[in-house]
C-alpha cells in the first residue's frame, strides 16, 4: 500500500509546471516575422497568443504579434497574451505588442532568458504575476501610461534592468514587483501610486535614489519598503507630509 502512494506521489510531482499544456490552441498562425504562433479563441472576434506544446527553444529572434489573424474565413483582433504563452523560450530576443492588445498574462514571458526588448502599447492596462519573472537580458523597461494593473513579482528577478518607466495610471506597485532588480540605479515614483507592496524593492545593489512626485505619501505594507540609506526625493511642496509620516519620516527625505 505505501508503495502504491509513493508511486501516485511521484506522478503528481512529475506533472508539468505550464498549466495550458492540456489545453490545445484552436488554430495557428505565421507572425508578421516569420514566427508559428498559436491563438485561443477567447470571445467573439478576439483571439489570445496561446501556449504550445511545442518545444520552448523552437521559438526565437524578434516577434512582431498581428493586431488581427484570420482563420475560418473570420478576423480575430489579438487582445492579450496567455498565461505562460512564450514561458521558458529562451531564444526569443525581442517582442512587439499590437495596439489591440490589452493584457499580458502571469508568467507570459517568464523566464525568457534572451529576451532584450518588450515592446508594450498604449492600449495595455494589465500585466499578471510573474509576466517577466527571470527575463535577465531585459535593460530598460517602459510601461506605458495606459497600464493600471500589475500582478505580483512581475519583474522578479530581471537583474539586468538598469531603469525603469513607471505606468502614471499605476496606483499600487505589488508585492516582489522588482524583487531582485539588482541593476537599477534610480525608481521614480509617480503620483497616482498610493500603495507599495511587500519586498516590491528588495535585493537592490545599485539603487541610488527614490523620487516620489506624489502630494501624498504611498502606504508600504511592509516597512520598510527599501533600505533607510537610500535617499529620497521629493517635490519641495511635498517636504513636510514626507516629513511629518510615521514611515518615511525616518528616511533620508531631501527636496529636490
Amino acid at each position: 500500500m505505501k508503495k502504491v502512494i509513493i508511486i501516485l506521489l511521484l506522478s503528481v510531482l512529475a506533472l508539468p509546471a505550464i498549466a495550458q499544456t492540456d489545453e490545445k490552441a484552436d488554430f495557428s498562425a505565421v507572425c508578421p516575422t516569420g514566427q508559428v504562433l498559436h491563438y485561443k479563441i477567447i470571445d467573439y472576434g478576439e483571439v489570445n497568443v496561446w501556449y504550445s506544446n511545442q518545444n520552448p527553444e523552437l521559438l526565437g529572434g524578434y516577434i512582431k504579434v498581428p493586431r488581427k489573424v484570420k482563420y475560418n474565413d473570420q478576423n480575430y483582433l489579438v487582445t492579450g497574451i496567455g498565461d505562460e504563452a512564450f514561458a521558458n523560450c529562451i531564444r526569443i530576443q525581442g517582442v512587439e505588442l499590437p495596439t489591440t492588445m490589452f493584457y499580458v498574462g502571469e508568467r507570459a514571458f517568464y523566464r525568457c532568458s534572451d529576451l532584450r526588448i518588450i515592446l508594450m502599447p498604449k492600449t495595455l492596462t494589465y500585466i499578471g504575476a510573474r509576466a517577466f519573472e527571470g527575463c535577465v537580458s531585459l535593460v530598460d523597461v517602459v510601461m506605458p501610461n495606459s497600464l493600471t494593473e500589475m500582478g505580483d513579482y512581475a519583474f522578479k528577478d530581471c537583474e539586468n534592468i538598469r531603469h525603469f518607466v513607471i505606468s502614471h495610471a499605476l496606483e499600487v506597485i505589488p508585492e516582489g514587483a522588482f524583487l531582485n532588480c539588482r541593476s537599477v540605479t534610480d525608481y521614480l515614483i509617480p503620483a497616482s501610486v498610493t500603495t507599495i507592496g511587500c519586498h516590491a524593492f528588495d535585493g537592490y545593489e545599485q539603487l541610488k535614489s527614490v523620487t516620489f512626485f506624489g502630494p501624498v505619501p504611498p502606504e508600504p505594507e511592509c516597512e520598510p519598503a527599501f533600505g533607510r540609506e537610500i535617499p529620497i526625493y521629493v517635490i519641495k511642496q511635498h517636504f513636510p507630509e514626507y516629513k511629518a509620516s510615521y514611515i518615511w519620516g525616518q528616511y533620508s527625505i531631501q527636496e529636490m
